[in-house]
């Protein structure tokens, strides 16, 4: 509970006592599951396949725009590189056992995630690097396949002028280029963004990183900019951002009491990228692309990425367009609105079996309503491996909705989200076109659209004692659980995510 001497505290860090005492309670009772879901699916409407015509017609929608729209490219990059390091890690510990083999290890369940780097080691782009930074040190022994391996373990997690595993993950060498240059995710991004709009305009990218990294970051945006002309440095405008603290949440040990610090005040850690919500709320832009660090390549690998990136920008700005002539109408003519165009349009775009749901309202009112609010257009991949979260029906007062829903926040006790999740037949590899402005170009308060109940509870592993976290809704999930939301599609090419190292070798 929160004593007395625990609101003065709060307090003066400036928290909310409310807020901190709701957050008690919704760690203490975990968070509910979902109701009325059913899988998103091609067959269902759910998530739309595109022909090709209707590929090209989005890519000219987005190429004729008129620049009268500010965009911004968001990338959360606040993640630290040492769990992409974690087979390396498990190793260094494994190997501290007296009766440790390599071989047997290689061939375990444990090291199987080690055995494809082992055996691929020189393809890492990060090779070059820690093989340099070895010739420097004097190892006892590096002549066997194993010693060097040995070497290059230690040299990665350990060595101080490297210290890669302390490195955000968006500075770690994810590629090497043509000419043998080693090249990271946040340059890969920047080439992205500038070759997406080319030419359309200024290119802004917001990156959220730990306050730790700053300096690293604009060290790394130096770098990038020494090798870029005149002209792409004019309008390459770069901005960051960090989770503020107060969206820090206190957290719970075995005994279910507060963790506190050496001096008995409550403890706080990170909220979850839900806490982003309002970093994206206080971006100066009408549509927002969102896309996770890791997921990019560099030339013509990427090619796919970014042009389906511009068609689910011109599939937004398509649906936007007739979605602001409609709200024009309904503030114009209200009760004398022609409503069956509008319906109809929901029923095309959102919701199929879409009935107005009025209620209190008039039915001109509830229409408004429905279609005044951010919308999303979300690129879907086809899952070929294991069923969880993703695309999602789900049956709310207003009618049926697109969500995309994590596993966590379904009942596996229940049947109806069993069948649910094993009918899922596509994944959400976070690479999405959001509209954050109304028909009147006024921006949205995004904080109005969250589902405050779609927070997450969880069980983690804290030094050596287990604790009890709270995450904000997610910021794609329960974070964006009002807006309007489109599924499309995607090819599986665009999707190249680096959750270990292993991930590298190609």
């Amino acid at each position: 509970m929160i004593t007395s001497e625990d609101q003065k505290k709060l307090q003066v860090e400036g928290r909310s006592v409310e807020l901190v005492q709701r957050q008690w309670e919704s760690l203490q009772r975990g968070a509910p599951f979902l109701s009325g879901i059913t899988p998103a699916t091609i067959h269902n409407k759910g998530i739309s396949q595109l022909s090709l015509e209707e590929e090209e017609k989005a890519l000219t929608f987005f190429n004729n725009q008129d620049g009268a729209l500010n965009w911004i490219k968001f990338i959360p990059a606040s993640g630290a590189a040492s769990r992409m390091f974690s087979p390396f890690f498990e190793y260094w510990n494994a190997k501290k056992n007296p009766n440790f083999a390599l071989n047997s290890y290689l061939e375990s369940e444990q090291g199987r995630g080690l055995k494809l780097i082992y055996h691929n080691l020189k393809k890492l782009p990060f090779y070059g690097i820690v093989q340099a930074q070895i010739s420097l040190e004097k190892f006892p022994e590096v002549s066997s396949t194993e010693g060097f391996f040995n070497a290059f373990v230690q040299t990665l997690l350990f060595d101080e002028r490297l210290k890669f595993s302390q490195f955000p993950k968006a500075l770690i060498p994810f590629f090497v280029d043509e000419t043998g240059q080693e090249l990271t995710p946040f340059y890969a991004q920047l080439i992205e963004a500038i070759e997406i709009i080319d030419k359309k305009g200024p290119v802004y990218l917001h990156f959220t990183i730990s306050k730790e990294h700053r300096i690293l970051f604009k060290e790394a945006e130096e770098q990038f900019r020494a090798l870029q002309s005149t002209a792409v440095n004019e309008f390459l405008k770069v901005e960051y951002s960090f989770q503020n603290r107060l969206t820090d949440t206190p957290y719970l040990d075995e005994k279910n009491t507060w963790v506190r610090n050496e001096e008995g005040v409550i403890s706080f850690r990170k909220g979850g990228h839900g806490a982003l919500l309002e970093n994206l709320n206080l971006l100066d832009a009408d549509c927002v692309w969102i896309k996770n660090i890791d997921n990019t390549l560099i030339g013509e690998k990427n090619h796919s990425s970014k042009r389906w990136q511009q068609i689910l920008a011109g599939k937004l700005l398509s649906i936007q367009e007739r979605l602001f002539k409609h709200l024009n109408h309904l503030e114009v003519h209200k009760e004398k609105s022609e409503l069956e165009a509008i319906e109809s349009f929901i029923k095309e775009c959102f919701d199929q079996e879409y009935i107005i749901n009025a209620k209190d309202k008039l039915k001109f009112q509830a229409l408004y309503d429905y279609l005044n609010r951010p919308i999303r257009v979300c690129g879907m991949i086809p899952n070929k491996g294991e069923k969880g979260g993703g695309p999602f029906w789900k049956t709310e007062p207003r009618g049926k909705s697109l969500q995309i829903i994590e596993g966590v926040e379904l009942d596996h006790s229940i049947e109806e989200h069993l069948e649910a999740i094993e009918e899922s037949t596509h994944f959400n590899p976070v690479m999405m076109v959001c509209g954050i402005t109304n028909f009147k170009g006024e921006k949205f308060s995004l904080y109005d659209f969250r589902d405050e109940q779609r927070f997450m509870v969880s069980n983690k592993k804290a030094e050596d004692f287990n604790i009890k976290i709270l995450e904000w809704p997610g910021l794609w999930n329960g974070g964006m659980a009002q807006w309007n939301t489109v599924f499309i599609e995607l090819p599986p090419d665009t999707f190249h995510p680096v959750k270990t190292a292993a991930d590298l070798i190609q």
